[in-house]
């Protein structure tokens, strides 16, 4: 009588077991193209941010996180902003820091990952990441990598991406929004989520600074 043999193909029961206990990415979806005014959240609203910049007070941007059990709005951050620019930010009510300290921008080879440190007030591009500290105490890096924005951390594969952004989709590449921009982010970064959509924000305007792009719904 032949012995039952197991497909090659198969994968035991305690690993498919493992994979159906992986998180999913959050996806959080933007209401705007806008940097300065918009809303992020995911599709029930339990994260669910609000950045503001009111045209009487466009030297202030603030960030504020709604709490999914009160319903209020818990303030986050705020951004000082010059010539439209923002050059401090302060988190929970602390003391404000220049955003150049919060957020380094690295030169790096983009074959070996290997970067210097530096200050530059320079736009994100190909061959430059900036760097941030989580709430984790771990660093995480901003880079471009074909043409999209992902968020590496230390303590994962170089090539593994813990957050990345997608860009709107336009028909016809001019008209009405197919796709609304949106950051998916990995389970394990959850922990630090309120600094990453700050630092975010930071980098983003800074890409849209150097490649000369403009914020819709400004």
């Amino acid at each position: 009588m032949p012995v039952p043999t197991k497909s090659p193909s198969s994968d035991p029961p305690e690993y498919n077991k493992a994979k159906s206990r992986t998180p999913p990415r959050q996806k959080l979806v933007f209401t705007t193209t806008s940097t300065r005014n918009v809303v992020i959240s995911n599709s029930s609203d339990v994260i669910f941010y609000e950045i503001v910049t009111p045209r009487w007070e466009k030297h202030l941007t603030k960030i504020s996180r709604l709490d999914p059990n009160t319903k209020l709005f818990d303030q986050i951050a705020e951004f000082q902003n010059e010539k439209g620019k923002p050059v401090a930010l302060r988190m929970y009510g602390g003391p404000l820091v220049q955003t150049k300290d919060f957020l380094r921008v690295d030169e790096y080879d983009a074959g070996s990952g290997s970067g210097s440190s530096s200050t530059s007030s320079e736009s994100l591009n190909v061959g430059k990441s900036a760097s941030f500290r989580g709430k984790d105490g771990k660093k995480y890096t901003w880079r471009i990598r074909h043409k999209t924005l992902e968020l590496f951390r230390e303590d994962m594969p170089a090539n593994q991406p813990i957050a990345t952004y997608h860009k709107e989709k336009r028909y016809l590449y001019v008209l009405r929004m197919s796709q609304y921009p949106y950051l998916e982010i990995d389970y394990d970064a959850m922990d630090t989520l309120d600094t990453l959509i700050i630092s975010f924000l930071l980098i983003e305007r800074r890409r849209r600074d150097g490649d000369g792009d403009e914020d819709g719904n400004d």
